[in-house]
């Protein structure tokens, strides 16, 4: 049985959205040609036109590494709505130069860290970003947060050359940070962030199969130990600034292990429950990143921060969408009107069976608001979803704070489809 909507007339919408992007998207059109499928009249005929999230580092290696970057382009191009092929990449010399030569071009490829492996690459346009930018304020304001500089913005993550991550953190300060506000002293972000986490994959894998020199090892985890140190060092310093300003509202955004850890600086330099009497906020997505945490982290982050619920914006979310699934006071996840939620089979094949409006199996959406790109992605996690609505009385599907990625479960990661979507985008590199 299909998995619902957050909104009506899905099935028209997706179609007029298939038809537009049918004729700009290759690896779409091609998709759908050898599936049989002209129009999308029924949530079944959108299943074999999803992409599983591993389409987006289908990608031949050996073109990064040997610097082949027009054949690069060719592939970012198999998948975008509008054309990467003649952007000039003379004299780039890594994945870092190839991505400012997308953006110079009005391409905003979106990358993963890449800390699992093999990077991913979304291309991305200026509307998806500001969406995504505006979606984030909207998510706040409906906390009853809205744009009002009279916080102390405190962004604890490190200072980044990526740009997407520096037109956001500049965008929350410029929302939000009160014009007298902590201003935490920074070091210049680092260059290459492309170029270290290509380095940082190389050397697990090399120490993994035990081909990695033993000076490679020493270098590599004296340049791991000096990254954690800084970061240690930066958040010791936001620390005290917090102490000083303890009865001020606060505004800090982040993920929860960092949040973690400032709590942790803060206890180190005397601090307690109880001490921050600002009304103070948090916004975190995503989950531990396979860093162990204590069960109660999330209370206790809260407790120290002194963050109520109301003013903490926790959301689901995933680099394939513009949009946020905040959480309610229930615990659960919000579907919004922009997107489609379809649950699926652990194969990605069909759709999961539903038990009273309550249904597990494999998250897959569609984000209507998605420009750079067709909107349709089968993601790596396994959800239990309620269709019938949610006790804090807010309309549309809903998932549940159980969200595992099928990576780490005992038979791993498989999408049926993903090898054949993967060689069709091989087709259009190779051509």
């Amino acid at each position: 049985m299909p998995v619902a909507a957050g909104r009506r007339g899905d099935a028209e919408e997706l179609d007029a959205r298939f038809q537009e992007r049918r004729t700009q998207v290759p690896v779409l059109a091609q998709r759908a040609e050898a599936e049989g499928i002209a129009a999308i009249r029924s949530p079944e005929d959108m299943v074999p036109l999803l992409f599983p999230h591993t389409t987006y580092k289908s990608y031949p290696e050996s073109l990064v590494a040997k610097g082949r970057w027009a054949q690069m382009n060719r592939w970012l191009d198999s998948l975008s709505t509008y054309r990467v092929e003649n952007v000039d990449v003379s004299g780039v010399e890594d994945v870092d130069g190839w991505i400012a030569r997308l953006e110079a071009a009005g391409h905003l490829a979106s990358s993963s860290s890449g800390t699992s492996g093999k990077n991913s690459f979304l291309n991305k346009t200026k509307r998806d970003r500001d969406v995504s930018l505006r979606n984030f304020v909207e998510c706040l304001t409906a906390l009853g947060m809205p744009p009002e500089r009279t916080w102390h913005v405190l962004p604890l993550g490190p200072p980044t050359s990526v740009t997407s991550h520096r037109i956001f953190r500049d965008m929350v300060v410029g929302a939000y940070h009160r014009p007298d506000g902590i201003a935490v002293a920074e070091k210049a972000a680092p260059e290459g962030h492309h170029r270290y986490m290509a380095r940082l994959t190389a050397m697990r894998r090399a120490m993994a199969d035990g081909t990695a020199r033993p000076d490679e090892v020493a270098a590599f985890e004296a340049e791991a130990a000096r990254r954690q140190a800084e970061v240690t060092e930066r958040l010791g310093r936001i620390a005290d600034q917090v102490i000083a300003h303890r009865a001020e509202r606060m505004f800090f955004t982040t993920t929860f292990p960092l949040a973690f850890r400032l709590c942790e600086a803060l206890a180190e330099r005397g601090l307690a429950e109880g001490d921050l009497t600002g009304d103070n906020a948090l916004s975190s997505g995503g989950g531990l990143k396979g860093l162990a945490l204590p069960p109660d982290y999330r209370s206790r982050i809260s407790r120290t921060l002194n963050v109520a619920p109301e003013r903490l914006l926790h959301y689901y979310s995933m680099q394939e969408l513009n949009v946020r699934m905040p959480k309610c006071p229930e615990g659960r996840y919000h579907v919004p009107p922009q997107l489609t939620l379809f649950v699926l089979d652990r194969d990605g094949e069909s759709f999961a069976e539903v038990s009273d409006g309550q249904v597990e199996g494999r998250a897959a959406f569609f984000d209507m608001t998605v420009d750079g790109r067709w909107g349709g992605t089968i993601s790596g996690d396994r959800i239990r979803a309620d269709l019938t609505g949610c006790p804090c009385g807010g309309p549309g599907p809903t998932v549940f704070d159980e969200i595992t990625r099928y990576s780490d479960l005992p038979d791993g990661d498989k999408i049926t489809c993903a090898g054949t979507i993967d060689a069709y985008v091989r087709g259009f590199v190779d051509a």
